[in-house]
């Protein structure tokens, strides 16, 4: 790059774009935002201290800024029609998870970078937190995963979700919303997936117009299995204390209990008696989020390859997509992929 550091504009400037915008200034620079909210937009410059040239519109700024490269820290709505735009006009997208609410349209970003010749990262940063990426590990100590169970019954009240998060056809629906997180994690745990089936009960909270529980059950290629069980209606637990996963693999186990300020990791060899205990007092986000924005700007200007890329992005929604269209049907078998002829169509 004839630059010596690569300009970024960013799209979305809620709160977790005024929080990310730091690691992106850390390695970037960050002329300008966009968001449709001219209050999101005052907040944002006034929560980084600096001045943005600021757009309404994200066609306007990719047609007026010179900028390398976008990150969309948009509604989940909005991340396939800034991306697709970005990649008309040469720039290289950091998407935030989810990728996009469906499968097609996720494949209708890729084929737009790839056409244009551009990177194209989803960021998926529980996977790289230091306690998650541990188990990662651990698991090439204890063997293969047999079969993980994690329950992310939590408390959505107190974050009074309104607006879009409450509609599925522009959040995408229960599981982009609430677990996200550990299904990608699973797969960074098992691989690929090969078949999703999932149940959900009456829906607690009025709130939504799609149910607020599923119970997931996935099989991975790897014969691997698991089940994720997610609800926003259990009132004893907060986000981050629910959703810690018991693992079992061929020569051992984990299980890792999460809480508000601290992790907490035990795991065990089957040939020990005792487990070992390792504890985490740095939740690890700043990590986490150094770590993808780090390797995003390596890739782009070295080529190196990154910790992630649209590759696991697509994965994680099909998988949530699965879910939900098994749900719907009563908890029919889904197998994946879920759109074969889109896997191998021409540019």
């Amino acid at each position: 790059m004839s630059r010596s550091r690569l300009r970024f504009a960013l799209f979305g400037c809620g709160s977790f774009g005024r929080e990310f915008a730091r690691y992106i200034q850390e390695v970037a620079d960050l002329p300008a935002i966009s968001d449709p909210d001219p209050t999101a937009r005052q907040a944002f410059a006034a929560a980084r201290k600096g001045t943005f040239h600021e757009y309404e519109d994200a066609g306007a700024l990719l047609a007026k800024e010179d900028i390398d490269a976008v990150a969309i820290t948009s509604p989940n709505f909005a991340h396939k029609s800034i991306a697709i735009a970005a990649a008309k006009a040469g720039k290289h997208v950091y998407c935030e998870k989810p990728m996009a609410n469906s499968v097609p349209d996720c494949w209708e970003m890729v084929r737009a970078c790839e056409k244009a010749g551009v990177r194209l990262m989803v960021g998926h940063k529980r996977r790289l937190r230091p306690a998650w990426a541990r188990m990662i590990e651990l698991r090439n100590d204890l063997g293969p995963v047999v079969a993980i169970t994690s329950c992310q019954y939590y408390d959505a009240r107190p974050y009074n979700l309104g607006g879009w998060w409450t509609r599925a056809a522009e959040s995408g629906g229960l599981l982009p919303i609430a677990e996200v997180h550990v299904l990608d994690w699973m797969r960074a745990m098992c691989g690929d997936i090969e078949s999703v089936r999932a149940i959900s009960p009456p829906q607690l909270d009025a709130r939504f117009d799609f149910s607020d529980t599923i119970h997931v059950e996935l099989r991975f290629r790897s014969d691997a299995v698991a089940s994720l069980n997610v609800s926003m209606g259990y009132p004893l637990l907060k986000f981050r204390e629910s959703g810690g996963p018991l693992v079992i693999c061929r020569n051992g186990g984990m299980r890792f209990v999460p809480s508000l300020d601290h992790l907490d990791l035990y795991w065990q060899r089957s040939n020990e008696s005792e487990p070992r205990h390792e504890w985490f007092g740095d939740l690890g986000f700043d990590h986490a989020f150094r770590k993808e924005i780090g390797d995003f700007v390596n890739w782009v200007e070295r080529g190196e390859e990154p910790c992630l890329t649209w590759k696991e992005g697509l994965r994680c929604v099909e998988g949530m997509e699965a879910a939900h269209r098994s749900a719907i049907q009563n908890g029919a078998l889904i197998k994946l992929p879920l759109y074969p002829a889109l896997e191998n169509a021409a540019l």
